[in-house]
């Protein structure tokens, strides 16, 4: 998913060695640089083992030493990319605010150059069981989390009811997002991203609502 609104060119890798760094930290970041590197310049398709080594001046057995497929090395890249989440969601002082400061920066992410390299991941989860577990609690499960902590955020200033189901506006928050980016039938542009956050809004509420006029006529 979330989100810097740098793109995957802009994956912050140190490039000078620290002295008395050791030799397998040095080369676990050589390989990161390089699959980036690859990944910017080539695109997904490119992306293997074997380039990867060639560029990083390691061995393939170094490389399966740390990551099964060069999928993880980009999954861990694109995790430790992460800025903090008060950098992504800042509390805003209302439900419609914060939401609109997520959808914003993710849709403007993955409209550039970051979205070919999810729905290449995306793809690869439907392939690779192992690679899937690691995509859904590692990267997914870090942007589910900012949205659970814009809902406590709202439950807390009393915009919406303790009841509310956090996982499910995740669904709802990231399900179009992520439907438009794969299947390509629109813009991911602030319209959308505006217009996603007053639907998701209004169906919260009318939820709400609905729930209580049901819970008042069956205490009568």
């Amino acid at each position: 998913m979330t989100h810097s609104e740098n793109n995957a060119a802009e994956i912050n890798v140190a490039t000078k060695p620290r002295a008395g760094r050791p030799r397998s930290v040095e080369s676990r970041r050589a390989i990161i640089q390089s699959a980036m590197h690859i990944l910017q310049n080539d695109g997904y398709a490119a992306l293997n083992i074997e380039a990867i080594a060639a560029r990083a001046g390691v061995s393939k057995q170094t490389i399966y030493r740390w990551w099964p497929s060069a999928a993880f090395i980009v999954l861990e890249a694109l995790t430790a990319d992460m800025p903090p989440q008060e950098t992504i969601a800042p509390d805003t002082g209302s439900l419609k605010g914060d939401l609109q400061d997520l959808v914003r920066s993710t849709v403007k992410a993955l409209a550039q150059r970051r979205g070919p390299v999810f729905k290449a991941l995306i793809a690869e989860a439907q392939a690779d069981a192992r690679f899937a577990e690691a995509f859904r609690t590692s990267l997914m499960e870090a942007h589910r989390e900012i949205v659970r902590s814009i809902v406590s955020r709202a439950q807390l200033r009393g915009e919406t009811a303790f009841e509310s189901d956090k996982e499910i506006v995740a669904d709802v928050i990231y399900g179009p997002i992520l439907y438009r980016l794969l299947n390509g039938h629109a813009e991911l542009d602030e319209t959308f991203a505006f217009g996603l956050v007053d639907a998701a809004v209004a169906a919260l509420k009318y939820r709400e609502t609905g729930a209580a006029r049901r819970s008042a006529e069956a205490a009568e």
